[in-house]
């Protein structure tokens, strides 16, 4: 079903085929959690307006800043421009970055109190979106964090050389802007002063993430020089960790342990290696870190776990290993007799943490005017991913509070003339991201991804394919002259036969060579460039070009 909006050459669908063509079409979007714009943000910088860019972000998901610089990047595997003989997907995350650096400003909205207050237990990525989206519809938002700054992990947990502490700051304040009370230094310790905030408010958030580490069962494990992962990150972050260290080995395969490792080398270790149980695919983070935490001189060893903590005198003097072997099922096997030590002064330990387990609901359950968001409810997981959980959390609260039908997905489809593509941009390769020099890198909190400058980033901008336009051709008035056919730079437009669309929105479609048989010309979306030639060539003006822009709407 569609229905006119205000804007004569807009339209506003519910219709599920619609719907269905955003994640068919549109996969950097699809693979976000939170479904941000990204070809509008992308189009955005490559016409040189970041404010706009900037905006659509902040809308989408909360953290720009942020998540420009510490995202794990779901959207750039599934980029079309990554296809094969297409060359690199599109640099997504640095245009995002960029989006913050030249076009961030004060959001400036009028919005009304609808009388409730909300309560949020902390003040990491779930926290401050719940937040964000609940004071754009009129709550009264108090975030109690139990730290001295708010951010949480953002601010704690990842070193300044990834994310700077005034970018975190920057992105907090664009949400306490919007009339969000943050107080610091405040810590909720068990089920009774839960109680009495479910009093106080009309609805309690508990976001507090995952802060405590996993348990670790080896020998050797309380000797002194035995850290944690995160206890290592929020120490030295604080400016509390002052050991020196030589040779250091971390295990794990996330992001803290590759930070971990990092910081190690920023606080002077001359040996630094990272071992992992599995398979350097397997590792929880993306080939951009991978590169990053190799150019800093840092030994990766794969297929190895821990056997115990070599010690003398209660200090640690090194790491027994054993290597593993991986079965297709990826079950893990050690191997017997394989075992190795490690000369260590430092062993930390970055395999993951867990919520803690003395505040009531943590199975994510809602109870009464009670609600769990982020790592709190689903375990550990990344920035990207806890922000669209205190989106979700946001909305539950909201559909509980006013009673409300519940959420839908509407479709702005819009009729353009021009995408403003041009076939040239195709062959512009990956644009590499400015890094500090190798010889500033032992400097601890300098960042080391100085970002894209803007001329940089409107081209890295050009190379993206604009999936949210979709070519279309009416049959009706198409006379198959294919002069289309015989402009289009790749092979995206065919003749077509025994066409059907199934119930969930399904087109599929039998190609032919036989004018017999052709029961349309159409357009393969996922290998359209959106260059134009085939509108400007058109001698009936048949082919249109609509753009696609998703958003969530209280249902009526």
């Amino acid at each position: 079903m569609k229905t006119q909006n205000t804007d004569k050459d807009t339209y506003i669908s519910t219709d599920k085929i619609d719907r269905k063509w955003i994640d068919v079409n549109i996969p950097c979007s699809a693979a976000c959690p939170i479904m941000t714009d990204i070809p509008g943000y992308i189009q955005a910088i490559m016409e040189s307006d970041y404010k706009t860019a900037y905006r659509i972000n902040r809308m989408d998901n909360v953290l720009p800043g942020v998540l420009g610089r510490v995202c794990s990047r779901p959207c750039e595997p599934v980029c079309r421009h990554g296809g094969d003989g297409l060359g690199d997907p599109v640099s997504i995350c640095f245009l995002k970055r960029s989006a913050a650096d030249f076009g961030m400003e004060p959001v400036k909205l009028e919005i009304k109190s609808n009388g409730k207050k909300v309560c949020i237990i902390g003040a990491g990525p779930a926290g401050l979106t719940a937040a964000n989206d609940l004071a754009l519809k009129g709550y009264g938002v108090t975030i109690l964090e139990q730290f001295d700054q708010p951010g949480g992990m953002l601010r704690y947990g990842i070193p300044q050389f990834r994310l700077p502490y005034d970018v975190v700051a920057s992105d907090v304040k664009s949400i306490t802007n919007l009339g969000v009370t943050i107080k610091t230094n405040v810590r909720i310790q068990n089920d009774k002063d839960i109680e009495k905030l479910k009093k106080e408010f009309e609805a309690v958030i508990v976001a507090g993430g995952c802060m405590l580490p996993k348990k670790i069962n080896i020998s050797g494990i309380e000797s002194k020089g035995v850290f944690l992962g995160l206890d290592f990150m929020i120490a030295s972050n604080r400016e509390e960790f002052d050991k020196p260290m030589e040779k250091v080995v971390v295990i794990g395969g996330g992001y803290t342990a590759v930070d971990c490792t990092r910081m190690s080398y920023r606080l002077g270790a001359k040996k630094i290696t990272l071992a992992y149980r599995r398979t350097k695919d397997d590792m929880y983070i993306g080939e951009h870190e991978l590169e990053v935490t190799e150019a800093e001189g840092i030994d990766l060893m794969f297929l190895i776990s821990p056997v115990c903590i070599v010690a003398k005198d209660g200090l640690v003097a090194g790491v027994k290993l054993i290597h593993n072997s991986i079965s297709d099922d990826r079950s893990i096997t050690p191997i017997a007799g394989s075992e190795f030590v490690l000369e260590a002064d430092a062993v930390i330990f970055a395999i993951g943490q867990s919520a803690e387990g003395n505040i009531i609901g943590t199975g994510g359950v809602q109870e009464d005017n009670f609600f769990v968001t982020g790592d709190f409810r689903n375990g550990s997981s990344t920035v990207i991913e806890a922000a669209a959980d205190g989106r979700k959390v946001a909305r539950e609260v909201h559909k509980f509070l006013f009673n409300i039908k519940g959420f839908q997905d509407i479709v702005h489809i819009g009729e353009v003339k021009d995408t403003g593509r041009k076939r040239d941009y195709d062959f512009i390769p990956v644009q590499p991201m400015d890094t500090t020099y190798m010889r500033y890198r032992r400097i601890k909190n300098k960042e080391v991804e100085i970002g894209y400058s803007k001329e940089k980033s409107v081209i890295e901008a050009q190379r993206c394919y604009l999936c949210h336009y979709n070519f279309q051709i009416d049959i009706k008035r198409c006379i198959y002259c294919l002069a289309c056919i015989d402009v289009m730079p790749v092979d995206c437009i065919m003749m077509a036969k025994d066409i059907q669309i199934t119930e969930d929105g399904d087109l599929h479609y039998v190609e032919t060579k036989n004018w017999d048989e052709v029961e349309a010309i159409t357009i393969d979306n996922d290998k359209c460039i959106r260059c134009g030639n085939c509108v400007r060539a058109c001698p009936v003006d048949c082919i249109s070009i609509s753009k696609y822009k998703l958003e969530v709407v209280e249902k009526k």
